[in-house]
C-alpha cells in the first residue's frame, strides 16, 4: 500500500515546492499523489521513465521521488550518478516495499556516486535510513533515523539531527585527485619558502588551508602538478580547469578568480581573499603636467597685475605730456614706447635710467616698482611651495588618460580581459588610447612593471599584493610615500576550485568558513599578501629641482632669442635697403 501520506510529509518538510517524481504506481494512485502535493503546495512532474533525466540545474532545491522497485530505477540512479545529481540541489527519497536489508541496499545503490553532500534517504517497510558514501568503491555508510509520518514530527527530525558537514566529517583516509598550480618550477623551493611570494602567490597561500581541511576531515590527496589555471579555446579549457572539466580532479590545490566562464566547467566551495588590484604610480610633479610659472597666481591676481602696469604704462607718457613745458628733460623721455619698456622692466625686477623731477611721476614710478616688489616676492615663494610639495596632479582614471605617463599592466592569464568587460567609459578610453597602441609590449611582469614605476614616468595595473612585496625590498622610504594608487576596475573574489557538482563542496565550504571564523585564513593571508609599505618619514625633505621643472622658462628663453634674431635680421635689411635708397 502506498503510504501518499507521508511521501507529501516527507518533502513539505524540507520546505520543497517542486518534486520529480520516478513511479510505477497505479495511475489512481498517482493522480491522488499529485492532487494532494497541490493542495499542500508541492507542485509534482511524473516523469516518464523513457527520460530518466532530472531537471536542468537551477538555483532553488528540488525534491526527487524514486520507486526502487520499478524496472528502470537503476538507469536514473545510473544517470543520477554519471550527472553528479546526489548532491545538495536535490532531495531524494527512494521508496521499497520491503523489510530493511543492507545487503539489498548494497546491491540496489552498488557504486552510484551519492558522495557526503547528498541528501539521500531510503525508507522500507520498517525503517528509514540515510545513506552516503566516501567514494565511489567505498562501502555505504547507512544511519537509522527514526521514522516519523507527519510533516511536524519529521520537521522535528530535521531540525534535531547535526549537520551533514558535521555527521560527515570523517572520510576514512580515502584519496581524493587534485591538482596546484606551479607556474616557475625553477623559482618554487618549497611551500613555506618566501623569497618569491610575487610567484604562485594562490596555491601556496591556499595550500595550508586545505592540508588543515584533509586533516579536519581525515582525509589525503592525490597531487598533482600543472603549470596553468586554464583559458577557454573553443569551449573546453586547458590547464587545471581543464583537467576538472574532464573529471580528472576532485578539488584544486589553489584559489582562482570566480569568472562566468569557468562557472560553466566547476564550482567553487569558499572563497579565501579579497584581490585588489590598481594602477600604481608615482605621482609626478607638477611641472610635468602643467606650467608651474602659470600656478603661482589665480586669474584674478594675473588680471589685477596686468591693470597695475598697464595703468602704469598708460599714465607715464600722459604725465610726460602734461609736464611738456616742464624743465624737466626727462619727461620729455616718456613716450608710449618708453612707458611700455619701463613697465616690462618693473615686471622683471629690472630698474631704470628715468629719474623725473615731478613729484607726481616720481610716486607713480615708486608705486609701480612697490607693487611689482611685492607681486614678484610672492610669485617666487609660490614657485618654491610647488615644486617642494606633493603633487596631486593625477587623481582619476581621466587625469591618467590625459597625463604623459608611459602605462603597463601585470602579465596575467586575463591580462585583456577585464578591461575589455569593463563598463566604465573612463577604463575603456585609457585602455584604447594608452595600452592598446602598444600591443604586447603593454604586459610585463611585477618586478620589471615596478622597477618602470621606480624610474619614470609610468603607471602600472597590478596585483597590490604582488606590487608591494617588491616595492618593499627595492624601494627608499622617500618612494614608497610618493606612490599613488587609481582603481580602474574591481577583481572578482577569489575562491578554491572543486569538480562541478562534487559530493564534496559543501564539507569543504563549511570547513574553509571555520577556518576563515577563527582567523588560521586572515593570518595564512598577512604570510603570504604583503601589506601597503609603510611610509616611515612622511615624505619630508627638498625636493631637487630638474631641468624638466623650469622647461617653460627655457622656452621662454629660445622663443625671445629667436625673436631677437629675426627683429634683427629684419633690422639689418631695413638699414640695408635704406642706406641704398639714401646712395640714389
Amino acid at each position: 500500500m502506498v503510504n501518499i501520506s507521508f511521501i507529501i510529509a516527507f518533502f513539505t518538510s524540507k520546505n520543497l515546492s517542486m518534486l520529480t517524481a520516478f513511479l510505477c504506481f497505479k495511475p489512481d494512485e498517482v493522480k491522488e499523489l499529485m492532487q494532494r502535493g497541490y493542495d499542500a503546495g508541492l507542485r509534482i512532474s511524473a516523469n516518464n521513465w523513457s527520460d530518466s533525466d532530472l531537471p536542468p540545474y537551477r538555483v532553488f532545491r528540488e525534491g526527487v521521488l524514486l520507486d526502487s522497485g520499478c524496472d528502470g530505477a537503476e538507469q536514473v540512479l545510473s544517470r543520477a550518478s554519471e550527472s553528479r545529481a546526489f548532491n545538495l540541489r536535490y532531495s531524494w527519497l527512494l521508496l521499497d516495499e520491503n523489510n530493511f536489508n543492507v545487503s539489498y541496499l548494497e546491491e540496489k545503490l552498488s557504486n552510484f556516486a551519492i558522495y557526503p553532500d547528498a541528501d539521500v534517504i531510503w525508507t522500507s517497510a520498517d525503517a528509514m535510513v540515510d545513506v552516503y558514501r566516501v567514494k565511489k568503491d567505498q562501502p555505504l555508510v547507512v544511519s537509522h533515523l527514526e521514522r516519523k509520518e507527519t510533516r511536524e514530527g519529521l520537521q522535528n527530525l530535521w531540525n534535531s539531527l547535526p549537520t551533514a558537514v558535521t555527521r560527515r566529517k570523517n572520510l576514512h583516509h580515502v584519496y581524493l585527485n587534485s591538482a596546484t598550480i606551479i607556474s616557475q618550477p625553477q623559482y618554487f623551493k618549497g611551500w613555506s619558502d618566501l623569497t618569491n611570494r610575487q610567484i604562485d602567490t594562490f596555491p601556496k597561500l591556499t595550500y595550508p588551508l586545505l592540508m588543515l581541511a584533509a586533516e579536519d576531515l581525515n582525509f589525503r590527496y592525490n597531487l598533482k602538478q600543472v603549470d596553468l589555471y586554464g583559458e577557454e579555446h573553443n569551449g573546453t579549457f586547458d590547464g587545471l580547469v581543464g583537467r576538472m572539466q574532464r573529471g580528472e580532479l576532485e578539488v584544486g590545490i589553489t584559489s582562482m578568480f570566480m569568472r562566468a566562464d569557468r562557472w560553466r566547467v566547476l564550482h567553487y566551495s569558499a572563497e579565501t581573499i579579497e584581490l585588489k588590484g590598481a594602477f600604481l604610480f608615482r605621482q609626478p610633479s607638477r611641472a610635468s603636467v602643467s606650467n608651474v610659472f602659470l600656478l603661482p597666481f589665480s586669474r584674478g591676481v594675473w588680471a589685477a597685475c596686468l591693470a597695475v602696469f598697464g595703468t602704469a604704462a598708460v599714465l607715464l607718457p600722459v604725465a610726460g605730456r602734461s609736464a611738456r613745458h616742464s624743465p624737466d628733460p626727462v619727461t620729455v623721455r616718456l613716450t608710449f614706447t618708453e612707458s611700455f619698456t619701463y613697465s616690462i622692466g618693473t615686471v622683471c625686477q629690472q630698474g631704470s635710467d628715468l629719474s623725473p623731477l615731478l613729484v607726481s611721476v616720481r610716486l607713480l614710478m615708486f608705486c609701480t616698482l612697490l607693487t611689482s616688489l611685492f607681486a614678484f616676492t610672492s610669485y617666487s615663494a609660490k614657485i618654491v611651495a610647488i615644486l617642494q610639495a606633493p603633487s596631486n596632479a593625477i587623481r582619476t582614471i581621466p587625469d591618467l588618460t590625459r597625463s604623459p605617463m608611459e602605462m603597463g599592466v601585470q602579465e596575467t592569464t586575463y591580462k585583456k580581459v577585464y578591461f575589455a568587460e569593463s563598463t566604465d567609459p573612463a577604463t575603456q578610453a585609457l585602455f584604447r588610447r594608452k595600452l592598446q597602441p602598444l600591443g604586447e609590449r603593454a604586459y610585463l611582469s611585477v618586478v620589471d612593471g615596478i622597477a618602470r614605476v621606480r624610474t619614470g614616468l609610468f603607471a602600472f595595473q597590478v596585483e597590490q599584493s604582488s606590487a608591494y612585496d617588491i616595492i618593499s625590498q627595492t624601494y627608499t622610504e622617500r618612494e614608497k610615500c610618493g606612490l599613488k594608487e587609481i582603481k580602474a576596475f574591481t577583481l572578482p573574489m577569489v575562491a578554491v576550485p572543486v569538480r562541478k557538482h562534487s559530493g564534496y563542496r559543501d564539507l569543504f565550504g563549511a570547513r574553509l568558513r571555520w577556518q576563515r571564523e577563527v582567523g588560521l585564513m586572515d593570518r595564512s593571508r598577512r604570510v603570504w599578501m604583503t601589506g601597503r609599505p609603510v611610509c616611515a618619514d612622511g615624505g619630508g625633505g627638498f625636493v631637487s629641482v630638474a631641468l624638466g621643472d623650469v622647461l617653460p622658462a627655457a622656452h621662454a628663453l629660445l622663443a625671445g632669442a629667436a625673436l631677437a634674431v629675426a627683429l634683427l635680421l629684419l633690422e639689418i635689411v631695413h638699414a640695408k635697403c635704406h642706406r641704398s635708397k639714401s646712395i640714389h
